[in-house]
C-alpha cells in the first residue's frame, strides 16, 4: 500500500517541514537498513538508540520521505519530504491505525500472561481452514509474526495489511501499564481473548492485580458489538469479562467450549474430544502439555465465535505446530529434548515441569533452568517457590543458570531433592560440559529460562 502526503498528514495530525519531489511514498520503515526506493522512514528513539542519528542513512538508500519529532539539519536531506510529529512512536502507531480502518479487516486480538504466541498461531492456523460468509480465508489472514507484539511490532504488523486481507490475527504484549490500551487503541480489535493473568512482568506492574488491570484493557477496548472468549477457568479473566457487555464465548471446564476427555500420547502430541455447543469431534494437538489443551480451546473459542465450522476448527488445530523454542520437541541422539528457552514466568515454569513430569520416560527428567526476569521484590521468593515445584514434580535432575540459581537450589533442597541432584553452572559452556557427561539416551531434557538467559545456549554447547 502507499502513502500519500495527504494521508500521511491525516493519520498523524504531522506538519510538513519541506517538501520533496515525490507526492506518493512506499513503505514505512523504523529501522534504517531495511529501506527501499520510496519509503517513509520513521526515526523512533529508543532505550539505546535514536532513529534520528539514522535519517541521512534512510535517505541514501531511497527514502522519500522522513518522520521526524526533534529538530535536524535539512540541508542534508535533500529533495525528501519532511514531517514532523509530536511522537514518532506515537506517528507510528497513529499509521497503523489508519491502514486497519482503510483496509477494514476482522481484527482478533490476544493478550495474556502465558500462552499468546501459541494462541495466536492456532487462531490463524484454524481460519486458514476456514470460510466465513461463504469466503474462504486461506491466504487471506494476516498474523503478527514471531511476537511483534508491542508498541512497535504491532503497527509494523498492521502496515502489512493488503485489501484482499479479511481477518488480522495480533498479539499484545506488555510490561509496564497503559501499553494494552494504547495497542488496543491501535488494533481497535473486533474480537478479544485474555489467555490468563498470572505473576509476570512484576517489575513493571507490581502485583498480580496490577497484571489484571493492564490486560484488562484489551476487553475494555474490543468495539461494542463485538465479541470476547472468556477462560472460565481464570478468576482474574471471569472479574475482567463481567465489564464486557457484548457477546461472549466461554471456555473452560465448563465453558460452551471445552474438552470432554483427552491424553498424552507422549512426545506426539495430546489427544482430545472437543465440545463446541451442541457439537463435538476428536483433535489430535502437535503440542505437549495440558496448558496447550487450554490454548487450543482459546483458540477455538476466537474461531467458533467468528461462525466457522468445528470440522475447519478441527483441520486448524491438527495442523498448528509448535512455534520455536515454545514447547519445541526434538530428538538429539536418543534424548529427547523439550526447548521452551523462549520465555519463563512462574506459572509458565510450573506448566512446563508439570509436562516433563507426566511424560513416559526411560531414563531420567532433566530440568535445565534459567533465571526468571522482571519479577521485581518478588523474584527471591518466586525462585524459591520454582526449586519447591521442581522437587514436588519429581524431576530426577536439576542445572541451573543465573543469579537466583542458589535460591532455586535452596527451594529444591527444601522440597526434598538430594544435594548431589542439583548443579549450578558458572556460565552457558560449563552447564553444557557438566550434562554431556551425565545425559544418555531415553532422558527427557527440559530447557527453560527467560529470553534474557538464552538458555537455548546451553542446548546448542550440549550438541556441539
Amino acid at each position: 500500500m502507499t502513502w500519500s502526503r495527504q494521508e500521511i498528514l491525516a493519520a498523524t495530525g504531522g506538519k510538513i517541514l519541506r517538501e520533496g519531489k515525490k507526492k506518493i511514498f512506499g513503505e514505512v520503515v523504523t529501522d534504517s537498513g531495511k529501506v527501499k526506493r520510496g519509503s517513509v522512514f520513521i526515526a523512533l528513539r529508543g532505550e539505546r538508540l535514536d532513529g534520528h542519528r539514522f535519517v541521512n542513512e534512510a535517505v541514501r538508500r531511497g527514502a522519500s520521505c522522513v518522520m521526524i519529532h526533534r529538530k535536524l539539519r535539512q540541508s542534508k536531506l535533500r529533495d525528501v519530504t519532511v514531517v514532523r510529529v509530536g511522537d514518532t512512536l506515537q506517528a507510528l502507531g497513529d499509521l497503523a491505525h489508519y491502514r486497519r480502518k482503510k483496509i477494514a479487516p476482522k481484527v482478533l486480538a490476544v493478550t495474556g500472561s502465558n500462552g499468546k504466541t501459541t494462541t495466536k498461531e492456532m487462531v490463524a492456523a484454524i481460519l486458514a481452514e476456514a470460510s466465513v460468509d461463504g469466503e474462504p480465508l486461506r491466504g487471506k489472514v494476516l498474523k503478527t509474526e514471531g511476537n511483534f507484539n508491542n508498541l512497535v511490532g504491532l503497527p509494523l504488523t498492521l502496515l502489512r495489511l493488503r485489501k484482499e486481507d479479511k481477518v488480522a490475527v495480533v498479539e499484545l504484549g506488555t510490561n509496564r501499564p497503559g501499553e494494552i490500551a494504547r495497542l488496543s487503541e491501535i488494533a481497535d480489535p473486533d474480537m478479544g481473548v485474555i489467555t490468563s493473568v498470572a505473576a509476570a512482568h512484576l517489575e513493571g506492574l507490581n502485583s498480580l492485580s496490577g497484571v489484571a488491570r493492564e490486560k484488562g484493557a484489551l476487553y475494555r477496548h474490543v468495539r461494542p458489538q463485538g465479541t470476547i472468549a472468556v477462560n472460565v477457568d481464570d478468576v482474574w479473566v471471569r472479574r475482567l469479562a463481567t465489564q464486557f457487555k457484548g457477546d461472549k464465548v466461554t471456555y473452560g471446564k465448563r465453558g460452551q467450549v471445552r474438552v470432554e476427555s483427552w491424553r498424552s500420547l507422549g512426545a506426539k502430541g495430546i489427544q482430545f474430544v472437543l465440545r463446541a455447543g451442541n457439537q463435538h469431534c476428536p483433535v489430535r494437538l502437535n503440542f505437549l502439555g495440558r496448558h496447550n489443551i487450554t490454548n487450543a480451546l482459546g483458540a477455538a473459542a476466537m474461531a467458533y465465535g467468528m461462525g466457522v465450522a468445528l470440522t475447519a476448527i478441527r483441520r486448524g488445530l491438527q495442523k498448528a505446530r509448535p512455534f520455536p523454542m515454545r514447547m519445541q520437541i526434538e530428538d538429539w541422539k536418543g534424548v529427547a529434548i523439550i526447548n521452551d528457552a523462549y520465555n519463563a514466568n512462574p506459572a509458565s515454569m510450573a506448566a512446563a515441569l508439570e509436562t516433563l513430569a507426566e511424560i513416559h520416560c526411560r531414563g531420567e527428567r532433566i530440568a535445565v533452568l534459567g533465571d526468571m526476569f522482571e519479577l521485581g521484590k518478588e523474584s527471591q521468593k518466586q525462585h524459591l517457590r520454582l526449586g519447591e515445584h521442581v522437587a514436588r514434580a519429581g524431576i530426577d535432575r536439576l542445572y541451573l543458570l543465573g543469579r537466583q540459581a542458589r535460591e532455586v537450589r535452596k527451594g529444591a533442597l527444601r522440597g526434598g531433592m538430594p544435594l548431589g541432584t542439583i548443579i549450578i553452572g558458572r556460565n552457558h559452556s560449563d552447564l553444557a560440559n557438566q550434562l554431556r557427561h551425565r545425559v544418555k539416551k531415553g532422558d527427557w531434557l527440559l530447557f527453560k529460562g527467560s529470553r534474557g538467559m538464552t538458555i537455548e545456549k546451553v542446548l546448542a554447547q550440549l550438541k556441539d
